[in-house]
């Protein structure tokens, strides 16, 4: 599942930083690191996006996701071989019929203000993530459990909605204080989402411009080795890889393919490959009316060579679905191919759909020509730039009114997109754990679906994969949604990228999951340069 820091050895020359305009950009790079201490056995990191909240029940972006890794424990998490280990949880009893179990809480576990960790936090957090006025992303995630209620401070009995033979990797959720909120209604602005109280190997230490601060929580169930860690927002990837040459971060979290042989020549750094169920996408906003159509939105993706915008950025698999091709949901059948450029079809489509083009050589109908507004996240850095040009272009030479990109930071992103619903097309990714729920994204009623798409036979399939415990009939559903999603191009569904992350190598003991990137990092170590 995960990838050994072993798995790859580097070597050859001194990183180099040439790229014209790096010596400015390193000279910025020392001034934004003036006055500040680089203790040899502290650990830092660079997000291309900052991680937005600390509250798990609204985390909706990977930097969130690694962050909370190293703030807060859950009952269960993965272990180095992939299967579930006991994290908050001691021991668990499965009823006879599946139904329910009662899970055991490990005796004197305190939050890191020094409050008693128990039972009641666990029933508090389900009930919070259940509860629709809390509107957290992850929802459906716990719509297994029926009921949860706490007996005594170790004790507590799940009830679930179906039978579960074998529920552990779904109680890897992130479990919260219970003593910190009024209500199980948690809303976004609570103050939760930048003043914290954790159980994992780290506490909140500070708050600065562009950078969360890190120390070791002093109650945690796994201390760490490595006694601070600090993140810190760096959008320009020169940056970052000045910044991993030079020491003054230790670890890249995402190299992208024109930085590798960078990175490969260091004498300072190993790259690190590893898998990862992430893939790219072009959402269409079904509310605006010419992208309802399923003929538009199929022309789109048939106008576009999506396969030259991915050479622009790296190497990865085109994908026909919501799954990476890798994944045991994704249908490879033969009727279930990825759209490659056919811009024949694609005037077909739109001919079918009442466009024409008009004297400027643009698809019309009615007078006004096809435009689309199209935006990426600002998270997604030079990558995102690079793609959303890219196909503005493509889509400007077939006919298509596109804008030029937009950045958005994750508040504007949230406000403008799933909140307003004001785009039409937005160029993103998605990452995935080992469950792979996609419906969120797609049912009509999932928190995740913006698109605002709405189909009877996917409402119907994800809602029985999602309560089906036999996974050989999972997987049938699953696939079948595949097949019709295909059909249907809510998403034009681009690639799955080959994922590679490089540390120091004075960074010792590293394991890094796809996922759970963090996972594992109370066993990490920094030792001091000589």
């Amino acid at each position: 599942m995960g990838t050994s820091r072993s798995g790859r050895t580097l070597r050859g020359s001194s990183m180099r930083f040439g790229r014209g305009h790096r010596g400015a950009c390193l000279t910025l790079l020392l001034l934004s690191f003036a006055g500040t201490s680089h203790a040899q056995e502290a650990f830092e990191y660079a997000e291309d996006e900052l991680a937005f909240t600390l509250n798990p029940l609204h985390e909706s972006a990977m930097a969130e996701t690694r962050l909370n890794e190293l703030l807060y424990e859950a009952l269960w998490g993965p272990s180095y071989d992939g299967s579930p280990e006991p994290r908050l949880a001691e021991a668990y009893e499965l009823a006879a019929d599946r139904k329910s179990m009662t899970v055991y809480i490990k005796e004197g576990l305190r939050w890191s203000d020094g409050e008693p960790l128990t039972a009641a936090d666990v029933e508090f957090t389900i009930k919070a993530y259940l509860n629709p006025k809390t509107r957290s992303p992850d929802r459906s995630r716990l719509s297994f459990i029926k009921k949860a209620v706490a007996s005594d401070p170790t004790t507590l009995k799940i009830t679930f909605e179906e039978p579960e033979p074998e529920p552990l990797e779904k109680f890897y959720f992130k479990i919260l204080p219970m003593h910190r909120f009024s209500s199980t209604a948690v809303e976004r602005k609570d103050a939760f989402w930048y003043s914290p109280t954790t159980s994992g190997p780290y506490r909140l230490q500070a708050q600065d411009l562009g950078t969360w601060s890190l120390e070791a929580n002093p109650e945690a169930l796994r201390p760490p080795n490595v006694p601070a860690v600090k993140v810190r927002e760096m959008p320009d990837k020169n940056q970052q890889v000045s910044s991993l040459g030079y020491g003054y971060i230790q670890a890249m979290i995402h190299v992208p393919a024109q930085y590798l042989p960078e990175v490969e020549r260091s004498r300072n750094a190993d790259l690190i490959p590893y898998q990862s169920k992430s893939w790219w996408y072009l959402g269409l906003n079904q509310k605006v009316a010419a992208l309802g159509s399923v003929a538009v939105r199929t022309a789109i993706a048939r106008a576009v060579n999506f396969d030259e915008s991915l050479s622009l950025i790296g190497e990865g698999y085109r994908i026909s679905g919501p799954f990476v091709p890798s994944s045991k949901f994704y249908n490879h059948s033969e009727s279930v191919r990825v759209l490659e450029q056919d811009q024949r079809e694609a005037e077909s489509l739109l001919e079918s759909a009442g466009w024409a083009r008009g004297d400027s050589d643009l698809w019309q109908r009615a007078g006004a020509p096809l435009t689309i507004r199209l935006y990426y996240r600002s998270g997604m850095g030079e990558q995102g730039q690079t793609v959303a040009l890219n196909v503005q272009a493509q889509l400007r030479r077939f006919g298509i009114d596109a804008s030029d990109p937009v950045a958005m930071d994750k508040a504007v992103w949230n406000q403008k997109v799933f909140a307003d619903r004001d785009f039409d097309v937005v160029l993103d990714s998605w990452s995935f754990d080992e469950n792979e729920n996609i419906f969120d994204l797609f049912h009509s009623k999932g928190t995740q679906n913006f698109i605002g798409f709405n189909n009877k036979e996917i409402d119907t399939l994800l809602s029985k994969a999602i309560a089906e415990t036999d996974p050989a009939v999972k997987v049938a559903y699953m696939r079948e949604a595949h097949r019709v999603l295909a059909q249907e191009q809510p998403y034009v569904f681009l690639w799955s990228l080959r994922n590679y992350t490089a540390l120091r190598r004075e960074v010792e003991s590293v394991y890094v999951q796809p996922f759970y990137y963090f996972s594992q990092f109370a066993d990490w170590k920094v030792v001091p340069k000589r």
